[in-house]
Order: C-alpha cells, then sequence, then structure tokens
C-alpha cells in the first residue's frame, strides 16, 4: 500500500468511506487509494468469498469412501452397520449376469455410504460360492479399494468352475460370517452371477443311437411287406384246403 507523505509523519488513517487519507497536511494531500475495503469493491469480494465457499461445499463424487477413517474403532449402537453398494455387475435376481467360463473377465465395482461407514477395513476379500458351497478367492484387495478383477480365462488347472449360479462374497478381514457391528462393513452376498460354458460336438457311437435308422423308411417297409404278405397268403391257402378236406 503506498503511503502519503505529508507533515508530521503520522501514519496514515483509515477514512470510512475505503480511503486512505494522511493524518497530516492538509494543503499537499495525494489522490486517494482504493483499497480493498473500498464499497465499490466490497460487493465484489464479498460475492468472491461466497462463491469459493459455495464451491468448497460441494461433495466430491469421486472421493474414495474408505479413506481417512480409523482401521479399529468400537461405537454406540445407534450407529448401525455399513452395507455394500453394487455399481458393476448390478444384483438382478431374476437375470443374473451371465458370464463364459474360460473367456470372461468380471469386474467388481462399488461404494459404500461414507456418512456410515466409520472404520476402515483393513482388507477386503471377493469369493464366489457356487451352488455345491465351494468357495472360490476371486481376489483379496486392499481396504480402500472399490474395485476388484477377475480373470476367468487363466484360472488355475486345479479349481475348475462348474456350470450354475455363483453367490459373490465381499467381506473385510473379520470373515464371511462376521456379526453386525455399529460402522463396521456389513459382510455382503446380494449379488449371484451365473456361470456357462460351450462344448464341442461329439458324435454318438453306442447302440442305442441311429440317425440313419429312418431314412428310406418307406422302401423298407415295403420291401418287408411284400414277403409278409406272401406267408399270410401261402397260410391261408394252407388253412382253406385242410378245412376243405375235412368237410369231404
Amino acid at each position: 500500500m503506498n503511503t502519503a507523505s505529508g507533515g508530521g509523519g503520522n501514519a496514515p488513517s483509515q477514512s470510512g468511506g475505503g480511503e486512505v487519507t494522511p493524518g497530516g497536511g492538509a494543503g499537499n494531500a495525494p489522490p486517494p487509494v482504493h483499497t480493498a475495503l473500498s464499497p465499490g469493491n466490497s460487493n465484489n469480494n464479498q460475492n468472491g468469498t461466497h462463491a469459493n465457499a459455495t464451491q468448497s461445499a460441494q461433495p466430491n463424487n469421486n472421493a474414495n469412501p474408505f479413506a481417512g477413517k480409523p482401521t479399529y474403532a468400537s461405537f454406540s449402537n445407534d450407529i448401525p452397520p455399513a452395507y455394500l453398494t453394487w455399481k458393476k455387475p448390478i444384483p438382478n435376481q431374476t437375470f443374473p449376469p451371465l458370464y463364459k467360463i474360460g473367456v470372461s473377465n468380471i469386474s467388481f465395482e462399488w461404494t459404500v455410504d461414507p456418512n456410515v461407514l466409520k472404520v476402515q477395513p483393513a482388507n477386503l476379500t471377493v469369493a464366489l460360492a457356487n451352488p455345491q458351497k465351494q468357495t472360490f478367492t476371486a481376489a483379496i484387495v486392499p481396504g480402500t479399494a472399490t474395485s476388484a478383477y477377475w480373470d476367468l480365462a487363466h484360472l488355475p488347472p486345479g479349481s475348475p468352475l462348474m456350470v450354475g449360479y455363483y453367490t459373490v462374497w465381499v467381506y473385510d478381514q473379520r470373515g464371511p460370517k462376521a456379526f453386525p457391528s455399529p460402522g463396521w462393513l456389513m459382510p455382503d452376498s446380494r449379488l449371484v452371477v451365473a456361470m456357462y460354458s460351450t462344448e464341442a460336438y461329439v458324435g454318438r457311437t453306442d447302440s442305442m443311437f441311429c440317425p440313419t435308422c429312418y431314412l428310406g423308411a418307406g422302401v423298407s417297409f415295403r420291401e418287408s411287406f411284400v414277403p409278409l404278405l406272401t406267408a399270410f397268403g401261402v397260410a391261408l391257402l394252407t388253412s382253406v384246403i385242410m378245412i376243405i378236406n375235412i368237410l369231404k
């Protein structure tokens, strides 16, 4: 800020109108200097401050809902447990998401209400259970992760998948049967996916299968019917002759 040079060397004083005037010397007063507190700029500053405050108050939708929380804490029972919300794939009990074994890749994405979740998981496990209750671990990710990936084209040789419906489990370090705790993540098993596979055609060679048995059936029937009719005629003629001889 520029200061005015005047008699007495007194410090500048600020007038009520937002102008800086010298403390002494009325004759050679310099022109007034507008400061940030002048009326001409006060409205703009107030509006700018209000706009910045409004912008900073907007929620960040890209913020990680798991980050910035303690890894262990206890809360009162009036706080509910946190539940997972699936983003991909979307749970559908009528038409479950369909994936081909050995070809498809499954991308899991989820989120959680950051206002309800109070404890950050140490890690998250994504596992799938088939109808026979066999469990396959798809991924183990950090506790702040919001996605996981399972490559069905590179499964371990000793873990073949069966065709059917699989229940997807997501749970923290406490396991899939963890008791509901206030502020902690609740194990989730609402997502169901369907697995299918296609097999190469293999021709049947057993004696009960004959794909050509009915080809030319009309010709076969005529060829077998003529001898049958001939035998029936001979038998009938023989019977008539025998009856005539008996009646004589």
